[in-house]
């Protein structure tokens, strides 16, 4: 049986609860400029704001990242030009032993990564609409450029993206493998143990 087309990304806003902490992001869809907000607890509280720039092809082209903390903030911008990536930081305060901003080397960063906010979830729905996963496409390996929360650290590596069903995607490579169920629209749901979509 053919599966079904996926349906459209909701261009409403859409908001995650974080399940092994006190945190909430809030995203904002729609457009070619989509952005979202975060506020994390736990041991080391802080704030997160970011705006993208997203091409008719679901792919992320630009990145604008602040973060705040208790006595410190980040920024950090990220975008794609003539065949390779820039990137820019600016910091204040003390943020203790967090890892620092940026990239340590931008030639390692191949020019065709998809970039990813990590625990920003609407990110993995991108990449399964760039990618145009389906079932039948089976395990597909490209490259990301991720950004960690909160340091905003950019960390190149790659990734596997595997749909096991239509409703059940499989990443795994670079960082912790992890299980996200997806809703028709290829919108993140749930990932046991770490943030579910607020119906």
């Amino acid at each position: 049986m053919a599966e079904r087309p996926r349906a459209d990304v909701p261009a409403t806003p859409l908001t995650w609860q974080r399940t092994d902490t006190v945190g909430t992001e809030l995203v904002f869809p729609r457009g070619a400029q989509p952005g979202g907000s975060a506020i994390v607890a736990g041991s080391r509280a802080y704030t997160l704001n970011w705006r993208a720039e997203l091409a008719a092809t679901s792919e992320v082209t630009a990145l604008h990242v602040t973060a705040q903390g208790d006595g410190w903030s980040r920024e950090l911008w990220l975008d794609r030009a003539d065949g390779a990536w820039a990137c820019r930081v600016e910091q204040t305060g003390d943020a203790g032993d967090l890892p620092a901003p940026g990239a340590e080397q931008l030639d390692t960063i191949d020019p065709a990564a998809l970039p990813h906010l990590s625990d920003s979830p609407i990110f993995v729905s991108w990449t399964i609409r760039k990618l145009g996963l389906t079932v039948k496409s089976g395990p597909v390996t490209v490259p990301v450029v991720r950004v960690r929360v909160p340091s905003l650290a950019v960390v190149p590596g790659t990734v596997t993206y595997h749909l096991v069903s239509p409703n059940r995607l499989r990443v795994t490579g670079t960082g912790p493998a992890a299980t996200f169920e997806l809703d028709d629209a290829g919108t993140v749901v749930y990932q046991a143990g770490h943030l579910r979509l607020a119906r």
